[in-house]
């Protein structure tokens, strides 16, 4: 049997809310991570940061809400 084998039904959901937090946490802290790297390595350059949103998409090379 796997390491959850033991739960409760209510531990098993407890659990994936937990996982989905701490996912949900991570993904966020990468993108901040990942535009603060772009503003670090183009100091001399104003960028235009306007609409960026780490909900958004890149689709036909425009910055766009996810399709559903």
């Amino acid at each position: 049997a796997g390491v959850y084998a033991g739960l409760s039904r209510a531990m098993l959901v407890s659990k994936i809310f937990e996982l989905n937090d701490t996912m949900l946490e991570t993904a966020s802290s990468q993108f901040h991570n990942v535009v603060a790297q772009i503003r670090a390595l183009n100091a001399g350059i104003e960028l235009n940061m306007e609409g960026l949103d780490e909900e958004k998409e890149v689709r036909d090379g425009q910055v766009v809400p996810p399709q559903d």
